[in-house]
């Protein structure tokens, strides 16, 4: 059996590293990780499932020592294995090309559209 304190300091924890490596903002673990919905890899999503049924669960004393807190702490290992991965400057960095990748594309494609018009009328 765990202490609840024990459990709720690593959920906080949890909050914190979710907000400062994946900016998501929330005031509850549960709203983060609705938040980050597909962001997070299929296993991490089911690690944040079960820390967040074990919450539930910590909230009735009764639950609370039947609790397979084996696998509790297993899924918070993952999450925090995970999220140490994670460099937010990169992510800022690949959000930002992407970004101008896109724009300089559709400059391209508009450019060749223009390009396609001007030939089109000067033939005609």
């Amino acid at each position: 059996m765990i202490d609840t304190e024990e459990f709720q300091a690593k959920v906080v924890r949890l909050q914190t590293a979710l907000s400062d490596r994946m900016r998501l903002r929330g005031a509850t673990l549960e709203r983060q990780l609705r938040r980050a919905g597909r962001r997070l890899p299929r296993r991490q999503r089911r690690a944040g499932q079960i820390i967040l049924g074990a919450q539930d669960w910590m909230a009735h004393p009764k639950l609370a020592r039947v609790l397979d807190m084996s696998g509790v702490n297993n899924a918070f290992t993952d999450m925090h294995r995970y999220l140490d991965t994670l460099d937010p400057r990169e992510a800022r960095k690949t959000a930002v090309l992407r970004l101008l990748g896109g724009i300089v594309l559709n400059l391209m494609v508009l450019g060749g559209l223009i390009y396609a018009l001007i030939r089109w009328q000067g033939a005609g």
